[in-house]
């Protein structure tokens, strides 16, 4: 593991979850920086390799609010760019249904319907505010929040930060497009009475001990969640978690349960469902008011079930952890911008920022581990 200087804990505070805190150093990036760096990754791809998600967007955001350098984040382009496919370019001749009020949606799904999809969320983005454009968008997304392995629901809310930040609105029309590109639904599962649905630390022992056994040798993640969704164990689970009071409290407590599963078992796949509940936080508030708060929480379970399927977490029973109180943010940040993994910068930024909203020493444990 990276050898981290001890200092005394310090979580953020809500003023400062957008990073003021990590940026407030001599060679921090500016905003101007981020906004010429993302210009620079729009010239790739969403994905790579056949369905590898291109994650430099994300990172870039992630690292300039841990407090990046123009010069680090220059270097984080220039390691992406050699495994990354050029982008498509944005059609500008849109068909005319997509004029029409949802009529983007008969091209949701459609990976090939990128352009034009791309097309449509710039011009979208033109001529309304990004909130305006998000809340009129957000809800047909929602169902699809697993879709590409949680990473449209993950750059979505990495790129509204940074347009918050001051960027433009170049890199949410991308985030927007790839996640209408790459949108796919899970099934539901088996109809449960309200009586036979379980609190979430009985159903998340369920789901742990019902699945231990079970295995997909798909390479990709969003396949294996493919692939769980249609075996009896995703049916029997799915639908087996009691809903809670409202969609922020469910994702609070799955937030807190896929922490404490990636303390038990260092999955690397556990690492999308807390970075995309990290981005489902960012975006809940632009759902709107009329949001069916138990539909939202059914879709969040089933993200879950598949997510924890594809991920064939090893659970163990003691895991040898960091002592917490040799472990501070600043050093986490540093050794985090020390290296080019960009799931393990996604991974620390999400840990710091949950960490600023409720104070949990699990946080930077969970960041020490990522980053050995």
């Amino acid at each position: 593991m990276t050898t981290m200087t001890t200092l005394t804990h310090s979580p953020v505070s809500d003023h400062d979850i957008h990073g003021s805190a990590a940026r407030d150093v001599a060679d921090a990036a500016s905003t101007a920086d981020l906004e010429r760096l993302l210009g620079e990754a729009l010239r790739f791809a969403p994905a790579y390799e056949e369905a590898m998600s291109n994650h430099l967007p994300m990172a870039l955001h992630a690292a300039w609010e841990l407090g990046a350098s123009p010069q680090r984040l220059q270097a984080l382009v220039e390691h992406e760019a050699v495994k990354l496919d050029a982008a498509p370019a944005a059609a500008t001749v849109l068909p005319a249904a997509m004029a029409e009020p949802q009529g983007w949606l008969a091209w949701r799904g459609q990976q090939a319907a990128y352009p034009l999809l791309l097309g449509y969320f710039q011009r979208a983005l033109a001529g309304a505010p990004a909130d305006e454009v998000l809340r009129a968008h957000l809800p047909a997304l929602l169902p699809g929040l697993h879709s590409f392995a949680f990473h449209g629901l993950i750059r979505c809310a990495h790129a509204d930060e940074s347009h918050r930040a001051g960027a433009s609105t170049a890199e949410l029309a991308a985030a927007l497009a790839t996640w209408a590109a790459w949108f796919e639904l899970l099934p539901p599962g088996q109809a449960v009475d309200a009586a036979e649905r379980l609190p979430l630390p009985a159903w998340g022992e369920q789901l742990r001990l019902q699945t231990a056994g079970w295995r997909c040798e798909l390479g990709m993640i969003s396949w294996r969640m493919q692939a769980a969704s249609q075996t009896a164990l995703y049916a029997g689970l799915a639908e087996r978690l009691a809903p809670a009071p409202t969609l922020a409290q469910r994702r609070d407590e799955l937030i807190s349960f896929a922490l404490d599963a990636y303390l038990h078992s260092r999955n690397f796949t556990l690492l999308h469902l807390i970075t995309g509940l990290r981005a489902l936080r960012v975006l809940q508030g632009l759902l709107g008011d009329d949001l069916d708060q138990r539909s939202a929480q059914a879709l969040l379970a089933r993200a879950a079930v598949s997510g924890w399927m594809a991920g064939r977490v090893q659970w163990q029973a003691a895991p040898t952890l960091p002592d917490p109180d040799r472990l501070a943010w600043p050093s986490l940040h540093a050794a985090a911008l020390a290296q080019h993994d960009e799931h393990a910068i996604k991974l620390v930024h999400a840990c710091w920022q949950e960490d600023g909203l409720r104070p949990d020493p699990r946080w930077r444990q969970a960041a020490a581990l990522v980053l050995g």
